[in-house]
């Protein structure tokens, strides 16, 4: 048997990203609406249904060998989803857990807080709103992860939803909750949609030339930083000046 890498479907690249929710919908459909032709998506769920902290520990276990068994596979990057996942064991820790799992599997490793933070440099949010789909009582601690990422955070307000009902979220939700957030706070530089399962990537390029700021969504941040440590380098047009541009 060879090895023809021109003779798969991910013959420019095979992105393994471990997803949080143990019923992923959303994340496969807007990534294969973002990509070229030729990259691929392999995908494990983990546990996540209502966010406990017992689902959490067991997500970054499960996630831990699922980056081992994508390595395996021959992926050619692995992306280790959920900031909470990321950063359940501490900021300096998720960062030294990159560092640890390409020394061990030899492969390139991102996570979602990673891939979120080079977004948000790339693009120089500093003065940011925060658009979330979870509860409301979510709401604070789903913005202070922007922190991490280098912003001020000015406002941010959550759709509401379940965990679990998340891929009924309305098309819409995004837009609306963009729309109100500037009006709130005019100087805002960028609007962050957090969370990567809820639909947001057909309202990026509107977001943008209606509210005339920066719109980064995770599932945005992820494609990108994923594609363009595998070397594709693509302008991406429809999806914002992050996919655009950088």
């Amino acid at each position: 048997m060879t090895d023809n890498r021109d003779d798969i479907y991910g013959w420019r690249a095979r992105i393994g990203y471990t997803s949080p929710p143990l019923t992923t919908e959303v994340f496969p459909y807007e990534f294969y609406q973002m990509v070229p032709a030729g990259v691929t998506l392999v995908l494990t769920t983990l546990a996540i249904v209502a966010r406990s902290k017992d689902e959490v520990d067991r997500s970054y276990d499960i996630s831990m060998q699922a980056a081992r068994e994508m390595a395996a596979a021959g992926v050619d990057i692995v992306v280790l989803g959920g900031v909470p996942i990321n950063l359940s064991r501490g900021y300096a820790k998720a960062q030294q857990m990159i560092a640890d799992l390409e020394a061990e599997l030899k492969v390139k490793v991102s996570t979602s807080a990673s891939a979120q933070a080079g977004a948000a440099k790339a693009l120089g949010c500093k003065k940011v709103i925060v658009a979330h789909p979870y509860a409301h009582s979510e709401t604070d601690r789903i913005a202070s992860y922007a922190v991490h990422f280098g912003c001020k955070v000015l406002g941010a307000c959550g759709w509401g939803s379940a965990f679990n009902q998340i891929g009924r979220i309305p098309r819409h939700a995004a837009l609306d909750m963009g729309r109100k957030l500037k009006r709130e706070h005019p100087t805002a530089d960028s609007l962050l949609l957090a969370s990567p399962h809820w639909p947001t990537a057909g309202v990026i390029e509107q977001l943008e030339r209606d509210l005339g700021i920066n719109v980064m969504t995770a599932q945005q941040a992820i494609v990108w930083d994923a594609l363009r440590r595998c070397g594709v380098n693509d302008p991406i047009p429809g999806f914002g000046r992050l996919l655009r541009e950088f």
